[in-house]
């Protein structure tokens, strides 16, 4: 009797200490920081996840989303990785592009990637460079021989990137004006005549601008992806560019970032428990029926993936060979 009764008081005061070593956010706030400006694609799926997350959690926290744009999604990753809590209470969606960045030694880069803690991609992110219907230039072929002014945001972002490699490697005629906070002011200008490309991810124009390739408003020249897209196939993905092997791999390399996508962090010295219910609550929350049909509802493409395989990709990044790396980085420098 009395080796039961030890029993059970020894199992409740592990149960306890479980309960208490298990990581809650009851009465607490999590911050979602937002690497870029409102209205674009990384807001619109940040925005999205963020209203279903803290039911997932445990204490169901308010999730508050934080908007903090510059340099192409530089400052809101240093932020991450210098400034932020360590304790989960902040989390952040940075460029699908912070791997590449790092790989190369960008200037401004002060993360390390592999430091942070993946917690799950809402979806993969096609971007597309696409022309304003008033442009000369209607097709890639256009392009190698009718100058395009093109609307860049930060150095390792692709709307900056990409235009310096298809000069250099096809004879393209890209002319970047750079410095755009983020894709929504780009796209302004676009409509407004000051510049006639930009780069945009497919989700957001198929939820937010599906008329005006229905109407043919705009003209696709690019995909900047590994593969073409189901609804582009008649459009070419950078890599099918490539003249040779060398070219493919350097290619691959930049294009690499839309396999992380629209993508969630932890700060890097997030405990591992806390990581887990994160990731846990992640996955929950793509699931979520009533995310689905919001997201269906919006014409949002939800592809999803979970923290650890997302970590396996952005870690495969940093097997490079160094002189496609070395190759790469003339193209990131900013010269």
């Amino acid at each position: 009797m009395m080796l039961r009764i030890f029993c059970a008081l020894a199992l409740m005061s592990a149960t306890s200490a479980s309960a208490q070593d298990a990581p809650g956010f009851a009465g607490k706030t999590i911050n979602l920081v937002i690497a870029f400006e409102a209205g674009g694609s990384y807001d619109i799926y940040g925005r999205l996840f963020a209203r279903y997350f803290g039911n997932h959690l445990p204490g169901k926290p308010r999730v508050v989303v934080q908007n903090m744009p510059g340099a192409g999604g530089l400052n809101g990753a240093n932020y991450l990785a210098e400034v932020a809590p360590r304790d989960g209470t902040v989390i952040g969606e940075i460029s699908q592009t912070a791997a590449i960045g790092q790989v190369l030694e960008t200037q401004g880069v002060r993360y390390d990637v592999r430091k942070f803690s993946w917690i799950g991609r809402v979806t993969s992110n096609v971007q597309l460079m696409h022309v304003w219907h008033t442009a000369k230039a209607k097709s890639f072929q256009d392009a190698l021989t009718i100058e395009t002014v093109v609307a860049g945001t930060g150095p390792t972002s692709s709307s900056v990137v990409f235009p310096k490699i298809m000069n250099d490697l096809f004879g393209t005629k890209f002319r970047v004006v750079a410095g755009f906070p983020g894709v929504a002011s780009a796209t302004l200008a676009m409509e407004r005549g000051e510049v006639e490309a930009v780069v945009r991810p497919w989700a957001e124009i198929a939820a937010k601008n599906a008329d005006w390739m229905r109407d043919r408003k705009i003209y696709p020249l690019v995909q900047f992806s590994l593969a073409r897209h189901p609804e582009l196939k008649d459009y070419p993905a950078i890599v099918d560019l490539a003249k040779d092997q060398a070219q493919k791999q350097l290619l691959s390399l930049f294009a690499s970032g839309s396999d992380v996508g629209n993508a969630i962090v932890a700060p890097p010295g997030v405990p591992a428990a806390v990581v887990a219910v994160l990731r846990r609550a992640f996955d929950e929350t793509m699931q979520d029926p009533e995310l689905r049909v919001e997201a269906a509802r919006a014409a949002l493409e939800i592809d999803w993936l979970t923290g650890d395989k997302l970590q396996g990709i952005v870690e495969s990044t940093f097997d490079i060979a160094p002189e496609v790396i070395e190759k790469a980085k003339v193209y990131s420098s900013g010269r």
